[in-house]
């Protein structure tokens, strides 16, 4: 005969046997769950971070760049502020992207917090690991408060011999765009301290000399004509004359003879156009048009030619 008591002890036997198990189990699944939980809570919230962050990029982006477009058709000098405010806006956004993501992954911010208890020897190697970069930043800032050129300028860096079109300020570097069509990336400490030849600083209109040598043998005089007809007759010619210099009868284009060479007389014209990027197809058109006008009207145009004589003994 089982006694009642005998029963109840094999009863509190068996829920002993089960309570330690049972009990890390619990504790195991329950550390799981939380662990799992929490990274799939982080990773969602850094997948949000980083699509915000884009389409705030984006955004910007898009604001900023017809913004700038239409300021540059404009021809307003605010322009290059504003697309190198852009650079400042991005930096900006990624720059806070990557803080709160770091923040919210623990042992990444344990160790950045480290990292940055260690002070001095990290400042230092950080300081000259950045240092060119935030002195093109610097040069940067400083281009655009002084304006030595602004997007759409034509410019020649004399010291690097680079000509072209001013495309874009960024917070590294300068882009110049060639008239190749190519792109010239220049650092903007190096575009702040370099001589810069600015085509359309203070004023844009251009003057070029125009040279022609002729035979001494041809008519002086009318090859001058001939060049004074051809430059005025050119639809994208630029009268340069002021009011006073009209009424005082001066000539619409200079003309003179610049030199007496060896083969050639050499005779020079003043050529104005109202931009840079119409002088050089104008200087263009009027070599071929004054050399043909010469051929017709008997003017010779100089060449290098050698005179052979054969002595007959």
């Amino acid at each position: 005969m089982i006694k009642l008591s005998d029963s109840l002890g094999v009863v509190n036997d068996l829920e002993l046997e089960n309570v330690v198990p049972k009990s890390i189990w619990d504790k195991i699944s329950e550390f799981t769950s939380t662990w799992i939980g929490g990274i799939v809570v982080t990773a969602v919230f850094i997948a949000i971070v980083i699509v915000l962050a884009l389409f705030l990029v984006r955004i910007i982006n898009h604001a900023f760049k017809r913004t700038v477009d239409k300021m540059l058709a404009e021809k307003n000098p605010a322009a290059t502020a504003f697309a190198y405010l852009r650079y400042l806006a991005l930096a900006g956004i990624y720059f806070a992207a990557i803080a709160i993501i770091v923040s919210n992954i623990p042992w990444l911010a344990s160790g950045m917090n480290k990292l940055f208890a260690a002070g001095g020897v990290l400042a230092v190697v950080v300081g000259l690991a950045s240092q060119q970069a935030m002195g093109s930043m610097v040069s940067g800032a400083m281009i655009l408060a002084f304006k030595p050129f602004v997007i759409g300028d034509v410019i020649n860096v004399v010291s690097n011999n680079v000509m072209g079109t001013v495309e874009e300020i960024t917070l590294r570097h300068t882009i110049i765009r060639t008239v190749e069509n190519k792109r010239v990336i220049i650092p903007n400490d190096a575009m702040n301290s370099a001589i810069i030849e600015n085509a359309n600083y203070a004023e844009t209109k251009v003057c070029l000399m125009l040279d022609i040598g002729i035979t001494y043998e041809s008519d002086i005089s009318h090859a001058m004509q001939i060049m004074r007809d051809e430059i005025i007759n050119h639809p994208t010619y630029y009268d340069n004359r002021t009011e006073e210099d009209i009424k005082n009868g001066a000539p619409a284009v200079v003309v003179r003879v610049q030199e007496l060479a060896d083969s050639a007389v050499i005779i020079r014209a003043q050529l104005w156009a109202k931009d840079n990027a119409t002088a050089f197809p104008m200087r263009s058109d009027l070599l071929k048009s004054i050399k043909e006008r010469c051929e017709n009207e008997g003017v010779d145009i100089a060449y290098p030619h050698i005179v052979v004589m054969n002595k007959i003994s």
